[in-house]
Order: C-alpha cells, then sequence, then structure tokens
C-alpha cells in the first residue's frame, strides 16, 4: 500500500513518515504543495493532507487529484474548524477530516476504514480507467466502456489476480462454470477488453492463460 503525504511542518511529515512506513506503508512525502503538484505521478491507494501548505493548498491539491482520479481517497488533516472548510474540503471530494493534533493511531485507524472501504470495489488500471468489482464494469472516469456481461466477469478474474497467471481452466470454471470453452472463443474476449486498456497490460502466457499486469 502506499500513501501520498502533504504536510509543511517538517516534524509532523517525518513522525507521520516514519509511523507508516512502521505500518508498512510506502510514503511518498512532501512538504510543498506545489512540489507534489510538479512531481506526484498519483500511483498510490491513498492521499493525506495538510490543508494550509505553500506552493499549493491541500484544496488546490485535491481538485487536481480529483481530475486525475476521483476514486482516490483523501485524508485531511487540518486545525481548521469551522464548518466552511470543512464544507469545502467534502464539496471537493475529500472522505475524511482530521483535526489537529491527533494522535499516530487515530490516523492510522481513519486510513485503515478508508482503505477498506475503497478496497473491495473500485480498482485503478490507469490514471483514467477504473475497474468495478461491484458491477463488473469499466470506466474511463465518468464514461462507461462498454463490456459484455461475460467480458466483465473475466476481466473481474484478472484483477482480483493481478500480477498471477489466471489459466484458461480457471477462467473456465469461474467465467462459463465449468463449461468446456475453446481457447479461441476465450481469447476472443480478451481481445476485445484488450482495445481498453494500455498494451501488454494483459499478457498471454503460453499454454496456460493471462496475466494482468498491474502495479
Amino acid at each position: 500500500m502506499k500513501v501520498i503525504l502533504l504536510e509543511d511542518e517538517y516534524l509532523l511529515n517525518s513522525n507521520i513518515k516514519e509511523f507508516l512506513e512502521l505500518k508498512g506503508m510506502l510514503v511518498e512525502t512532501y512538504l510543498d504543495g506545489g512540489e507534489l503538484l510538479d512531481n506526484c505521478d498519483l500511483k498510490a491507494d491513498i492521499a493525506v493532507l495538510d490543508i494550509e501548505t505553500p506552493g499549493a493548498t491541500g484544496f488546490e491539491v485535491i481538485e487536481w487529484i480529483k481530475q486525475v482520479n476521483k476514486y482516490l481517497p483523501v485524508l485531511f488533516m487540518t486545525a481548521y474548524t469551522d464548518i466552511e472548510s470543512i464544507k469545502k474540503g467534502y464539496s471537493l471530494g475529500c472522505s475524511d477530516y482530521l483535526k489537529k493534533p491527533f494522535d499516530l493511531d487515530e490516523l492510522w485507524l481513519r486510513m485503515q476504514q478508508l482503505l477498506d472501504n475503497s478496497a473491495f470495489t473500485k480498482v485503478s488500471l490507469t490514471n483514467d480507467i477504473v475497474f468495478d468489482l461491484e458491477d463488473e464494469q469499466l470506466y474511463n472516469q465518468d464514461e462507461i466502456l462498454k463490456l459484455t456481461k461475460i467480458q466483465g466477469k473475466i476481466l473481474k478474474l484478472f484483477v482480483e489476480h493481478k500480477n498471477t497467471v489466471v489459466t484458461y481452466e480457471l477462467l473456465r470454471d469461474e467465467v462459463w462454470n465449468d463449461f468446456f470453452i475453446k481457447i479461441n472463443t476465450i481469447a476472443s474476449h480478451v481481445k476485445e477488453i484488450r482495445k481498453f486498456l494500455p498494451k501488454n497490460m494483459i499478457e498471454s502466457v503460453r499454454a496456460e492463460g493471462y496475466r494482468l499486469n498491474l502495479h
């Protein structure tokens, strides 16, 4: 799991980074919002942002985040207590607020809750393309990318077994309920799915099946 951290107070930034790394998280950390906007590729599972930061505020950063990946959970850490600031954060798409000062264990609990809520539904395949495991549908931002029911089930299986080989046997068991389907038929469905994804994201594994390469 990877977190993007924006906090301009150096000591707090360092303490949070060290704490989250002890929890097994990868932490991409910034002291300046402008630096984040210039350098971050947004390949992460959650963002934790201060609001009052130099270069660009947390509000400006979340606006950018939601343009790139609207499904990424965002947690604000802030000393702001006025209702208008809180309303603004939620209107921009933040998932939760944590008021300073706070205990690092509380931060971790809030993050776990957001990660648990997001992990079961939407999976980002690229910055724009998201697969919803619940409705087995593929989206490019707000646009639905048309998959057949069979293709949705195939892609769900690939996502659930990302970076490992999904065999022809497993596909027959899970998608066609153990009914014998020719490999050419499976390949035809995979070919249609590939049209929506980056080249080589779905890799053919000779005589075995397919692998969805996702990092």
